[in-house]
């Protein structure tokens, strides 16, 4: 039984090694949350600058991302069986955690 369970917990580590989120993936993930959050924003609540804003990103997603992208520092961290990602910006924080091809952020995002 002790064997089993050391060749099961081996595979999950090398199932992680080999699975692991790169930085180009962390990226696509970073502007496929921006998107969606851009989508998601209601126009009613939204006043002046902030709803011709939000306007300008609807039409052009892809400049309005890169824009966002510019104000975000972003630092990939590679933890050898998962990678941890910080994006500060824009008086907000969140730490993710990349593992099994997938990210997930604890707690979401923070005020600094």
């Amino acid at each position: 039984m002790l064997k089993f369970l050391a060749g099961m917990l081996t595979m999950a580590a090398l199932a992680a090694l080999v699975t692991k989120p790169s930085p180009i993936d962390a990226e696509t993930e970073l502007r496929r949350q921006l998107a969606e959050t851009i989508a998601a924003q209601d126009l009613a609540g939204a006043k002046g600058l902030d709803a011709a804003a939000l306007i300008a990103c609807r039409v052009d997603t892809a400049t309005c991302l890169d824009l966002l992208r510019a104000g975000l520092d972003v630092t990939y961290e590679d933890r050898i069986l998962y990678a941890r990602v910080t994006v500060t910006g824009f008086d907000r924080r969140v730490a993710c955690y990349g593992l099994y091809t997938r990210f997930t952020c604890p707690g979401g995002l923070q005020p600094q």
